[in-house]
């Protein structure tokens, strides 16, 4: 018997002797009060029995090792089913930026950094997640075991145990179904003694656990698809994260297997995951390589990673075992991690090379084809650049004009081991800059850890995290700006660009983090302004970015003026419900980013250019398409606001 099962039956037998007090004899009240106080005891002991180290009483003989994929989410999302990934619990508030396959994805970057300074990964609590099952097995529940308090207790149960995922996630193809007790990492090369170990093994060596800001080199990466269409999907500003990794350095197994001297030949230490893992490459699997230094030098702090959060990997992370490179972009660390080979030449993997470069503007990918730019060993990426980023104000946020000051939020990050030294904004074009205050999490990780490296954690000279900065304006000051824009710098005094600089792999775009600000007014015809992202991730629309020749049409739709999703009536209306209702003179609906509004307080007939359209960055200066200048005009002054009526959402 486990745990669970005990916290089950006793909390079962607490409920239905609560449930049956009057008619077993006692007092009705007080002992329903307490076998319910019984029950909720019950499922506490559910859920801090493992954590307190309490388990082993229940337990048999030790076993091996058997850890299993720290699922994301308890059911699989509907559009993974039908797909390779049909296993894979996934969190469906995650922005998807591939469609249904393969997999990636990033968090709103509000709820990135509102969750704090370590990212959550590890999204469910799989053992209060398995109690809550066995209360609702059992038929457990507050509102004595009817059906709608079996309902509200999982509700209550899942609420308690899962907590939103916020880790990006890059797949190339699908996720490899692996087992631990089965998966092995082999080391050859230029080594005296090639080995092969299984994850036991792995993990019975000496551990090294540290805070790890994990960055894609394709973070921001719409912005320079909304310049020019290159080659890769469109991240938004919300492609990292930060994570405590444990693993074992990459450095101690490949002393165990005698790694040669760079003078013997040993220069490059290169890495793959699973063979037949992608359709691309000779043997389609994904691999690249580091330098000899970077892998054997301890300060680096490259790991062999198992465990993230304290957890096994979850499946899209790359359970069991993965590359860990802090400071280098997530495209040199290597999921499901299955070869080492120590070499006197970098890897000869198809994604070492045709992925991760930054080439210049001028190249295409038929000039980089057809001239082979790809093997130009001076264009790869490796340590990410300095960046930063904007979480407040927020997309379509208002600030109303009425005294006092605005706090202006963001984070900054770099790579190599450098720190942040400044992150500055500016509310005229760059032209000057205000100082933020920098919060820094990373030195008090390591002392509130009771790290033994904690004193030495500044004289080390790394910093592998992201810091989170702030400002507090002046509204008159924010209001009067015709934007806002952030940038951070480096201990090398490396900065951000004003401008973007172009390539055809959309890779490191790290110019200042740009919002525009445009004027509104509240109904009581306050001014104030909203805000406007460059762009958001994916194939949502919206930003200043769009390019100009989508949106001059739809001008009039300029803004939503910050509808909350949320507070969108569930109605559904299709397209021959809307046609049918304006055609019978019901009002002016028009289908707007997905939204159905009624707008006959500001528009006397339908706009000519039809009721579905898809809303981009415009500025207040467009002209309102097909309206006459009294309908404009009255449009620019209620519409930004978000005073339209809102009905429902558009179902075509």
């Amino acid at each position: 018997m486990n745990t669970l099962q005990l916290a089950a039956i006793i909390g079962g037998v607490s409920s239905v002797l609560a449930y049956n007090a009057e008619s077993l004899g006692f007092a009705p009240l007080g002992s329903r009060l307490l076998f319910v106080g019984v029950f909720f005891a019950a499922m506490l002991l559910g859920l801090l029995w493992e954590p307190l180290g309490l388990d082993d009483t229940f337990k048999g003989p030790p076993k091996e090792n058997n850890f299993k994929p720290r699922q994301l989410y308890p059911e699989v999302d509907g559009r993974d089913k039908g797909t390779p990934d049909n296993w894979v619990g996934r969190h469906p508030s995650l922005v998807r930026l591939t469609g249904r396959h393969p997999f990636n994805c990033e968090p709103p970057l509000k709820d990135l950094m509102d969750a704090g300074f370590i990212t959550p990964s590890n999204q469910i609590d799989m053992h209060a997640f398995q109690t809550c099952q066995h209360l609702q097995y059992f038929r457990l529940g507050w509102v004595y075991l009817h059906v709608q308090g079996l309902c509200y207790m999982r509700v209550c149960c899942l609420t308690f145990c899962v907590t939103a995922p916020l880790h990006f996630v890059r797949n190339h193809g699908k996720v490899p179904k692996i087992n631990w007790n089965d998966h092995k990492i082999t080391v050859t090369g230029l080594v005296n003694k090639p080995c092969t170990f299984t994850m036991d093994e792995l993990v019975a060596m000496p551990s090294h656990e540290l805070p790890i800001t994990f960055p894609c080199a394709g973070n921001r990466r719409k912005e320079e698809n909304m310049v020019k269409k290159g080659l890769g999907f469109s991240w938004g500003p919300a492609a990292h994260a930060t994570s405590v990794w444990k693993g074992v350095r990459l450095s101690t197994v490949l002393k165990h297997c005698g790694i040669k001297t760079p003078a013997e030949g040993a220069k490059f230490v290169c890495f793959r995951g699973p063979k037949k893992e992608l359709p691309k490459g000779a043997d389609g699997s994904y691999g690249t390589s580091i330098a000899y230094n970077r892998a054997m030098e301890k300060q680096w702090d490259v790991l062999i990673a198992y465990e993230q959060n304290g957890k096994p990997l979850a499946p899209d992370h790359g359970f069991p075992v993965r590359m860990l490179i802090p400071g280098f972009i997530g495209g040199r660390m290597v999921k499901w991690l299955s070869h080492i080979e120590v070499t006197s030449h970098e890897s000869k993997n198809h994604f070492h090379y045709y992925d991760n470069r930054v080439l210049p503007s001028h190249v295409t990918a038929d000039i980089a084809n057809e001239e082979d730019w790809w093997h130009n060993p001076d264009f790869i990426i490796n340590d990410i650049n300095v960046q930063s980023a904007i979480r407040s104000p927020e997309h379509k946020e208002i600030v109303l004009d009425d005294g006092g000051k605005y706090t202006v939020k963001g984070y900054g990050y770099c790579g190599g081991g450098k720190k942040i030294i400044r992150c500055e904004v500016s509310l005229d074009i760059g032209v000057t800059w205000k100082p933020c205050k920098i919060t820094r999490h990373e030195r008090e990780w390591y002392k509130k850890n009771s790290r033994t490296d904690y004193e030495n954690f500044d004289s080390r000279g790394k910093h592998w995290c992201w810091v989170f900065w702030q400002i507090d304006l002046e509204k008159k000051d924010l209001c009067a700006a015709p934007e806002i824009r952030c940038r951070a710098w480096d201990q090398d005094h490396n900065t951000q660009p004003l401008h973007i600089a172009w390539n055809v792999m959309g890779m490191l775009n790290n110019s200042s983090y740009r919002l525009v600000i445009h004027e509104t007014k509240d109904s009581k015809d306050n001014k104030g302004v909203w805000f406007e992202h460059p762009t958001l991730p994916g194939p949502q629309p919206g930003g200043w970015m769009v390019p100009e020749a989508d949106v001059r049409k739809q001008a009039i739709y300029a803004s939503l003026g910050g509808i909350d999703p949320r507070n969108v009536p569930e109605r559904k209306f299709s397209t021959s419900e809307i046609t049918s209702a304006n055609e019978e003179g019901k009002g002016v609906l028009l289908a707007i980013d997905g939204v159905v509004f009624d707008a006959s307080s500001v528009l006397s007939e339908v706009p000519p250019n039809g009721f579905e359209v898809t809303v981009g960055g415009t500025s207040w200066g467009q002209d309102f398409a097909g309206l006459k200048d009294a309908d404009a005009k009255k449009l620019l002054a209620k519409f930004q606001g978000g005073k339209l009526k809102c009905l429902g959402v558009y179902s075509a």
